[in-house]
């Protein structure tokens, strides 16, 4: 198992959360965004969600959940850490 920076990012973003969940939404160009707290800048997924996925670092449960939004409401789900 070879983590990249990116991984080790994502990997620290999601350990900020006490229950170690990541939220996500999509990017308009499709791309998947992981959103930190307090407003930080959102973090480009890539191809690192698939692999942590893979070694077990990550599990992707479907966990919808609503925000209201200027546009109206809008659903983020959540990508929780452990296997």
């Amino acid at each position: 198992m070879r983590l990249t920076t990116h991984d080790l990012s994502i990997l620290r973003l999601a350990a900020r959360d006490a229950q170690g969940r990541l939220s996500y939404c999509l990017a308009e160009d499709g791309s998947t965004a992981l959103l930190g707290e307090d407003g930080a800048r959102p973090l480009g997924a890539r191809d690192s969600l698939p692999r942590l996925e893979a070694w077990g670092l990550v599990s992707r449960k479907a966990s919808r959940t609503y925000v209201l939004t200027p546009d109206g409401w809008d659903v983020l789900m959540v990508a929780g850490i452990g296997g």
